[in-house]
């Protein structure tokens, strides 16, 4: 029996992220799984096609090396964070002129209606939920069976991008999808939904992905997404004050991230640290409290000022939101800074907890890979996909990625997309 193979992809500012998956009976298994340094894409936009499609075809090689040669054609899902959600309510009446039972067709029928509404705007829908049931002038809490004799009125929460958001990975793929229809859903979003529990969502969690180059948030309220807010600013200013004042490169004072530093104002700990700058063919030195004391200042400055606007857009919104009261759940790259908890906690509360994998779609994920925060991401690409397979009976008139015209098609989201084999291939 054939197999079903997978691959989520992620395609960041400083990295991209990959797993295969093996799909059996709507549960996946990782086969494997890796990273790359993205290159092409620089302050968010796409500067080289040919660098970036060599960056996803040599990750998606890496990934399928150990595939048998008869594995000709893998589904592919991508994704990309585009900083352009918009949340909207949609508000729909069916007028009725005798008595009628309402049956799901009739809300699918109105869920396709809006779909077509947004396609028509060239508006993208990610995420699509009811809100509200009224049923001749009452509300109920699900009108299936119900007798309506006037009208059904639905209010529904629309998460929704331009088209224009995803020209970046139409560009990319324009060299590798062998078809015309791609998969492609927001990272942040989608990092959202593996990262929490439909409780957490229910308690009006509040989402954080601490990103390269910009920091996101996502509450919810009631079980949906109800704000979306970007800071224009990211983990490419700690690396950015790391590289000034050691006089090193990027790549290098990311190594020096990850692997000294600590979010911490002062250390007692002497010790130092080697790494390699710019300029000198030796190695140079810094101490710990140094490293310590950039990532410090410009961790707890990004942090602080994020959690200010956040509060002021919160605020302005309804004054029933208040604080951060649904807690806090953080993701992202920034994630894997030594003692970022203690800054959160400083200037946030301590109603938080690090992200963690939360879906049950995923069996035997490797202990290393779940430790791995800057993969969660992937397993929420897949995870929306599966949402979106198992509502796109119901859903009509999704938008579909046409690589053949010079991306003037946005992605559509509720197809599969088999990719050219690309094992060996110059």
């Amino acid at each position: 029996m054939a197999k079903n193979y997978l691959i989520g992809l992620d395609i960041g500012s400083f990295k991209t992220k990959g797993i295969l998956f093996e799909e059996e009976n709507k549960h996946y298994r990782v086969l494997s799984y890796g990273s790359k340094k993205t290159s092409g894409i620089t302050g968010g936009e796409l500067k080289d096609i040919e660098k970036i499609t060599e960056t996803i075809r040599s990750l998606i090689n890496d990934l399928t090396k150990d595939l048998s040669k008869k594995s000709k054609s893998i589904e592919l899902i991508t994704g990309y964070s585009t900083n352009e959600l918009y949340i909207s309510s949609e508000n729909f009446t069916v007028e009725y002129t005798e008595k009628t039972e309402i049956v799901q067709k009739e809300l699918e029928k109105i869920k396709n209606s809006v779909v077509k509404k947004y396609s028509e705007d060239k508006k993208m829908i990610l995420d699509i939920s009811f809100t509200k049931f009224i049923v001749d002038d009452k509300i109920v809490s699900n009108p299936i069976a119900f007798t309506a004799q006037k009208s059904l009125t639905v209010s529904l929460n629309v998460v929704w991008a331009s088209e224009n958001s995803f020209v970046t990975l139409s560009s990319a793929f324009k060299k590798i999808v062998s078809d015309n229809k791609l998969p492609a859903f927001d990272t942040t979003l989608s990092m959202a939904y593996a990262a929490t529990t439909s409780q957490d969502r229910e308690n009006g969690i509040t989402f954080l992905d601490f990103g390269y180059r910009a920091c996101r948030a996502i509450v919810f309220k009631d079980g949906i997404p109800s704000m979306f807010h970007t800071f224009p600013y990211g983990i490419k200013y700690v690396l950015k004050d790391i590289t000034t004042v050691l006089k090193t490169t990027e790549a290098e004072a990311n190594r020096l991230l990850i692997e000294h530093a600590v979010c911490l104002k002062d250390t007692k700990v002497t010790k130092k640290i080697d790494f390699n700058t710019v300029s000198k063919p030796d190695m140079a030195h810094c101490t710990q409290n140094l490293l310590n004391k950039i990532v410090y200042a410009r961790v707890r400055e990004i942090i602080s000022r994020f959690n200010g606007e956040l509060s002021k857009k919160r605020f302005g919104r309804s004054n029933e939101f208040g604080g951060l009261q649904g807690g806090v759940i953080y993701c992202g790259g920034g994630s894997q800074i030594k003692n970022i908890e203690n800054t959160i906690q400083e200037l946030m509360g301590d109603n938080f907890r690090k992200g963690q994998l939360s879906l049950e779609i995923f069996k035997n994920v490797p202990e290393e890979l779940n430790k791995k925060m800057e993969y969660l991401s992937v397993f929420g690409l897949i995870e929306r996909n599966e949402n979106m397979k198992i509502n796109e009976g119901n859903v009509e008139n999704t938008k579909e990625i046409n690589t053949a015209k010079k991306n003037k098609k946005g992605f559509g989201n509720a197809f599969k997309s088999i990719f050219k084999k690309l094992v060996n291939e110059d």
